[in-house]
């Protein structure tokens, strides 16, 4: 069964002159902004926080507190998605926002999500009905109505606690932008000699799960490959089972666990980092293979289009691509399978890449790997990490 709606996918200072932190190639019409220094979380204005170890944190005393980014370039994108990576104590919980330049004024600020680990203290949710003018959020993605771009953007954190004594700390915050009208166009070609690695990640199956999990794609793939970091790393406390991920991701307004944020703030929370990112090509998603890093897929097909699935169509999926075969076909862990036995399977390539760059998500995908692991070469990145 389908988690969620792919979007129709769907993303400076004062004078738009390009952040460091932010990456993206020329040609490419992909970004991602990546904050995850002390120097660049600073850049922007504070009132009530502080900065310790590299995380932005509640200044002493106070119970909330607020970090507004500089303005960061985004020329001609449409479709925005932050994600962040944060822990928030019992009793603290974190406010995501953003806001967009478009036609030359800036739109109003955006709720992008509100966020704790627990549900003791709040439950995380998303904002419903959020539209105006030419730009509305759809669940976790900031997306303009129509072929309506915007040249620069800004976030704000908002840090909240019900005691003077506890505090969240956000120490990354990512934004992927694109332009949704160029999804599909692959950006770095496929490498033969990458060909025939397959990670070992734990097969797990949605199926099994009577109550709620034929929608739990996006929870069974994240608990696989935080149970393939358990194994990697020896810490055992990331081999969660798929219900308590799933709890750990649901969104209670959307009423799902699909929310992306949601899934990589869980990962983050539980030590890893974790991005959500957006892809052009299976070429790039070899050289993370390669690095021996999984990565998690947002797909969708009609009826036909995706052979040897264990779904006869999905509006939204979500899988784990763990490796390639010598032929360049794409192993993977599909959480939709009946029985665990059945979750690693392979899917043409073709196809695979028409339905998650042309029909599905237009390539978003989860990072998600252990601090300071190795990443791939940046000249195959092209904007996606």
């Amino acid at each position: 069964m389908p988690e969620r709606v792919a979007p129709a996918l769907v993303l400076a200072c004062l004078l738009l002159c390009v952040s460091g932190e932010a990456r993206a190639a020329g040609g490419s019409y992909i970004e991602f902004g990546s904050y995850d220094t002390r120097r660049a979380l600073a850049a922007g204005t504070e009132s009530g926080v502080t900065f310790e170890n590299g995380a932005v944190r509640l200044a002493r005393g106070r119970t909330e507190g607020t970090l507004t980014s500089r303005v960061y370039a985004s020329a001609h994108k449409d479709t925005f998605i932050p994600s962040w990576n944060a822990s928030t104590p019992s009793g603290t919980w974190l406010r995501t926002e953003m806001r967009v330049r478009s036609g030359g004024s800036w739109t109003r600020w955006w709720d992008m999500g509100v966020w704790a680990k627990g549900t003791g203290t709040i439950e995380r949710h998303g904002v419903d009905g959020q539209r105006a003018g030419d730009w509305r959020v759809l669940t976790d993605t900031l997306q303009s109505i129509g072929p309506v771009f915007a040249d620069a953007y800004q976030y704000r954190l908002t840090l909240l606690s019900k005691r003077t004594d506890r505090t969240p700390s956000v120490r990354a915050i990512y934004v992927t932008t694109s332009d949704s009208y160029r999804n599909g166009e692959a950006l770095v070609g496929a490498n033969e000699s990458l060909g025939g690695d397959d990670l070992s990640v734990p097969a797990r199956s949605q199926m099994i799960y009577p109550n709620g999990g034929e929608v739990w794609c996006s929870p069974t793939s994240l608990s696989m490959v935080m149970a393939y970091w358990a194994n990697k790393t020896g810490r055992r406390s990331l081999d969660q089972e798929v219900p308590t991920v799933a709890r750990g991701t649901y969104d209670y307004v959307y009423r799902g666990n699909g929310n992306w944020p949601f899934n990589t703030a869980y990962a983050a929370s539980n030590g890893l980092r974790a991005s959500v990112n957006r892809f052009s090509s299976l070429g790039q998603v070899e050289r993370w293979i390669a690095k021996g890093v999984p990565v998690i897929a947002s797909i969708s097909w009609e009826r036909g289009g995706l052979t040897g699935a264990p779904l006869p169509a999905s509006s939204g999926h979500l899988l784990v691509i763990r490796g390639f075969t010598e032929a360049g076909n794409v192993i993977v862990n599909d959480p939709a399978a009946a029985a665990d036995s059945g979750v690693r399977r392979i899917y043409q390539r073709d196809e695979f890449n028409r339905v998650w760059f042309e029909s599905g998500s237009g390539g978003v995908a989860y990072i998600v790997r252990p601090e300071r692991w190795s990443v791939p070469d940046r000249t195959y990145a092209r904007g996606s990490w």
